[in-house]
C-alpha cells in the first residue's frame, strides 16, 4: 500500500477517535479511550525483531503456558 495511503488511513482513524459522536458512543460503554499513532506502534514491533534470542526465549517462557 502506498505510503500516502497509509498516512490518510492513519489520520483517519485518529480523527475518528476524537470525534465527540464516538467519544460519547464509547463512554456509554465504560471502555478508555487511548489512542496511539500508527508511527508509534510502528516503532514498537520493529523493536520487537530486534530483540536477542536470550530475551525471546524468557519471553517465551513467560507468555506461553
Amino acid at each position: 500500500m502506498p505510503k500516502d495511503r497509509v498516512r490518510l488511513l492513519r489520520r483517519s482513524f485518529l480523527d475518528t477517535l476524537k470525534d465527540p459522536e464516538y467519544v460519547a458512543e464509547a463512554s456509554k460503554t465504560s471502555l478508555t479511550i487511548g489512542p496511539v499513532t500508527g508511527e508509534e506502534i510502528e516503532e514498537i514491533v520493529s523493536g520487537l525483531f530486534k530483540l536477542d534470542s536470550a530475551m525471546v526465549a524468557k519471553l517465551k517462557n513467560v507468555l506461553v503456558p
